[in-house]
């Protein structure tokens, strides 16, 4: 009996160990001013999520569920995404904004909740825990969106990049099989706009 209550114990201090972390972090991405505006606000929504999760009278651990997961989501998207800085590619920034917006819509539905009395919440509760757990189902439609695209714009930008070094590999290798004259009229012409890059020199010829 004593070992079953110190279990119970420990797992509740764990428990609010990882609550406390995780505000710690969502707190950081709130106001920090290296992240993409929508992922700050959406920061706010998440950490009220939590608190109306930690308040819901029916279905609370459902509840609680959805605000786990939407502090993960929200999470991995930073982790994802910190390196963009404060403007994303425009594919995953739609996607942050889709998730954005869902966090709204799941906070105002924890909302509601807080507000139903006794026998609304009686009522309501089969249509209240099949809203829920749509919402989980929603979080991972959402997630794996954000996830490809973001796959796709990485890939996109890599190819950009690729075929610039390619164009300016092309640009050097012109240059090598220049004839003296034609390099003379090449330096003045580059000569005569400062700051031109050789490469930029050849586009425009």
């Amino acid at each position: 009996m004593l070992s079953r209550m110190r279990r119970r114990i420990t797992s509740a201090r764990i428990t609010s160990d990882a609550l406390a972390a995780t505000r710690l972090t969502l707190n950081a991405i709130q106001v920090s001013t290296d992240v993409f505006p929508p992922l700050k606000s959406s920061a706010s929504v998440v950490l009220v999520i939590m608190e109306l999760s930690q308040r819901a009278k029916l279905n609370k651990k459902g509840c609680e569920h959805i605000a786990k997961r939407s502090a993960q989501l929200m999470q991995d998207i930073w982790r994802q995404t910190k390196d963009f800085g404060v403007v994303l590619p425009e594919e995953v920034e739609k996607s942050v904004v889709d998730i954005e917006n869902l966090f709204k819509e799941i906070e105002s539905f924890f909302g509601g909740l807080e507000t139903e009395n006794a026998w609304e919440r009686f009522v309501r509760q089969d249509l209240h825990k099949s809203q829920v757990a749509e919402y989980g189902r929603l979080l991972d439609e959402a997630m794996m969106r954000f996830s490809i695209n973001l796959e796709l714009s990485i890939h996109r930008l890599h190819m950009e990049s690729a075929a610039a070094d390619e164009k300016r590999h092309a640009a050097v290798l012109t240059v090598s099989q220049m004839s003296e004259s034609e390099r003379l009229l090449l330096t003045q012409i580059c000569g005569k706009v400062p700051f031109v890059h050789v490469g930029m020199c050849l586009t425009e010829i």
